[in-house]
C-alpha cells in the first residue's frame, strides 16, 4: 500500500488511498462487459481493481476490523461477472410506550423551538411547533388515547448489494455466485460525513467476455484458449499451437 493507516489521520489516509485506487480502477460498460446495473448513488463509493493487485491489499484484509472505512467485497474471489441491486432498509417498532412518545415529541419540539429562537424557522415549521406543543400536552394528559409506532420507513435508506460470480475451482472452471452488502457514507457527526469506500476485484480476462454456464462449455472454452493460432474460415475456426 502507498500509505499505512497508522501514519495518517483517517481523512488524509482515505484521500491518499483514493489517488492510488483511481489509478488502478478498471472502467466496465454494461453490454460490452459482464457487468449490469452499476449503482448511481452519491453516497456509494467503489472501485474495480484487477486481480493481480490483490496482494497489495493483504494488510487491509488481515486488519479488516481495524479498517472500518474500507470494505473489500471479494478479496481472493475475483469476479468474472458483476451485478448490483438495492434494498429499502428500515425498522418498525410497534407498541410504543407513552414515555417514548413524549420523548420523541419533546425532542422535535426542542429542535423547532431552537430554530424559532434563532429566526431560522419558516412558517411551516412554526405551525408544526404549535401542533407539536398541542400533541405533547394531549399525550401527557391522556396517554391511554394514543397508539404509536416508530419507523424510519419514509427516510428511504437504500442498502446496496454487489452480486459477483467467480471461479470456485479454477481447474474445472466451476463457478459460484455470492452477494455482499456495500458500505455507504454514514451520517454527519459534528458536520462531518464519515466516508467509506468499497473495493471490488475483477478477473480482467473473463469479465470482458461472456462466460458459458455449462461445465462442458467452460472446459472447451479453457482448452481452446491454450491454442496460440486461430484461423477462421466461414463459420469454422482452426485452433493451432505447437506441441
Amino acid at each position: 500500500m502507498p500509505v499505512r493507516k497508522k501514519e495518517l489521520p483517517d481523512a488524509q489516509w482515505l484521500d491518499a488511498l483514493r489517488i492510488h485506487l483511481r489509478a488502478m480502477h478498471v472502467a466496465l460498460t454494461p453490454g460490452l462487459h459482464q457487468i449490469s446495473d452499476p449503482p448511481v448513488d452519491e453516497q456509494l463509493e467503489y472501485y474495480l481493481l484487477p486481480k493481480d493487485q490483490m496482494h497489495e491489499f493483504k494488510p487491509l484484509h488481515t486488519a479488516a476490523k481495524a479498517v472500518k472505512h474500507v470494505k473489500m467485497i471479494n478479496y481472493e474471489r475475483p469476479a468474472i461477472s458483476l451485478s448490483f441491486y438495492s434494498k429499502h432498509k428500515y425498522s418498525l417498532k410497534r407498541d410504543i410506550s407513552p414515555a417514548e412518545i413524549t420523548a420523541h415529541l419533546q425532542s422535535r419540539r426542542d429542535e423547532l423551538l431552537n430554530k424559532s429562537l434563532l429566526e431560522q424557522a419558516g412558517k411551516g415549521q412554526l405551525r408544526e411547533l404549535k401542533e407539536t406543543d398541542e400533541l405533547l400536552k394531549m399525550v401527557r394528559s391522556h396517554p391511554e388515547r394514543f397508539q404509536a409506532c416508530l419507523s424510519n420507513y419514509h427516510h428511504y435508506y437504500r442498502y446496496w448489494y454487489c452480486t459477483y460470480r467467480y471461479f470456485d475451482d479454477p481447474q474445472t472452471m466451476k463457478t459460484t455466485t455470492l452477494s455482499e452488502h456495500m458500505l455507504k457514507h454514514t451520517g454527519r457527526v459534528a458536520d462531518r460525513v464519515h466516508q467509506k469506500l468499497n473495493i471490488i476485484f475483477i478477473d480482467p480476462e473473463y469479465i470482458m467476455q461472456p462466460v458459458p454456464y455449462s461445465n462442458d462449455n467452460k472446459l472447451i472454452d479453457r482448452e481452446l484458449a491454450t491454442f496460440s493460432h486461430k484461423i477462421k474460415c466461414g463459420i469454422t475456426t482452426l485452433y493451432l499451437k505447437e506441441s
